[in-house]
């Protein structure tokens, strides 16, 4: 079952409006005006897989506001406007497999804020404000496909930050304030076939860093600051189609 309460005015939800709800799957509630969500509001609702709260105008979560919903599947919470998220918030969601923080106005993110979300395959991090990420930030994230961390403030990116994510597929950092790149930064993406670092602001790469890309097929490296490239840079990407350099106004096919 499902309940579609969304494109409505709603600016609150009474705690307990849900109650008694076991059997409802989808819950719709975008395209409202909700600023704040009552700390229970979701209590009970044990059979619900997917939660849209996108384009309201939520500012923060209360902690532990997801608890028990342990088959949500998508959890839609983009386009708002949260800045912070509680430590702990997405805990217990076993069986989360997409989960939507884009646009809002993240500066910063908990470290380990994904501890336990083993199924995850989707995470849209991208367009909002974050200009640093926690070190080990996406341990354990081994079923992740898809990451976007586009159109933020990212200047580094922690040593190892990607370790492990061997199911990536899709990885888009561009639009952000890079300037270099730990070496060996994408070791061990092994599965990695788009990897977007256009309109940053790298001025060199180092030695071997695409080195082990072997299922690679598209990089985006335009519109950077590189005087120069490491001999042999991209000898090793035997699966490579696309390499978007934009040497004048044209691209590498």
């Amino acid at each position: 079952t499902w309940l579609h309460l969304q494109e409505n005015r709603l600016t609150t939800l009474p705690a307990g409006v849900f109650d008694g709800l076991t059997s409802l799957r989808e819950l719709y509630l975008d395209e409202n005006q909700l600023r704040t969500l009552p700390a229970d509001v979701f209590d009970g609702l044990t059979s619900l897989t997917w939660l849209h709260l996108q384009e309201n105008r939520l500012t923060t979560l209360p902690a532990g506001v997801f608890g028990g919903l342990t088959r949500l599947a998508a959890l839609r919470l983009d386009r708002n406007q949260l800045a912070t998220l509680p430590d702990g918030v997405f805990d217990g969601l076993t069986s989360l497999d997409s989960l939507f923080l884009d646009e809002n106005r993240l500066t910063t993110l908990p470290a380990g804020v994904f501890d336990g979300l083993t199924r995850l395959a989707a995470l849209r991090l991208g367009r909002n404000q974050l200009a640093t990420l926690p070190a080990g930030v996406f341990d354990g994230l081994t079923s992740l496909d898809l990451l976007y961390l586009d159109e933020n403030q990212l200047a580094t990116l922690p040593d190892g930050v990607f370790d492990g994510l061997t199911s990536l597929v899709i990885l888009s950092l561009h639009e952000n304030r890079l300037t270099v790149l730990p070496a060996g930064v994408f070791d061990g993406l092994t599965s990695l076939a788009i990897l977007s670092l256009h309109e940053n602001r790298l001025t060199t790469l180092p030695a071997g860093v695409f080195d082990g890309l072997t299922s690679l097929g598209r990089l985006y490296l335009r519109d950077n600051q590189l005087a120069s490239l490491p001999d042999g840079v991209f000898d090793r990407l035997t699966s490579l189609r696309t390499l978007d350099l934009r040497v004048g106004q044209s691209r590498l096919d």
